[in-house]
């Protein structure tokens, strides 16, 4: 929530659904363990989405509508510029 650059860690089971969202800012995602599948736009579906694993990273441009699943268990890493926000997209429009 403060200024200036942070790191976070997080731990996602496989039933993991972010939903389509945006961020202020550019963030780079780490892949520690697991599988994330990210799609890209309001309508990203799933089977659209491309998959990262350990080792893998993936940029959220500032206001890049993007979704993202747990595909396994998963660890994954962020950093960025805070302060963090995610801002969900009302996908119905």
């Amino acid at each position: 929530k403060a200024p200036g650059l942070f790191t976070v860690r997080f731990r996602v089971s496989d039933e993991f659904v972010m939903p389509p969202h945006t961020h202020p800012k550019d963030e780079r995602v780490t892949i520690l363990s697991g599988q994330m599948s990210v799609a890209f736009g309001v309508d990203g579906a799933r089977e659209d989405a491309r998959q990262f694993r350990p080792g893998d990273y993936y940029v959220n441009a500032r206001g890049a509508i993007h979704t993202v699943w747990a595909d396994e268990s998963s660890e994954l890493q962020i950093t960025g510029v805070g302060p963090w926000e995610a801002n969900f997209v009302d996908s119905d429009k």
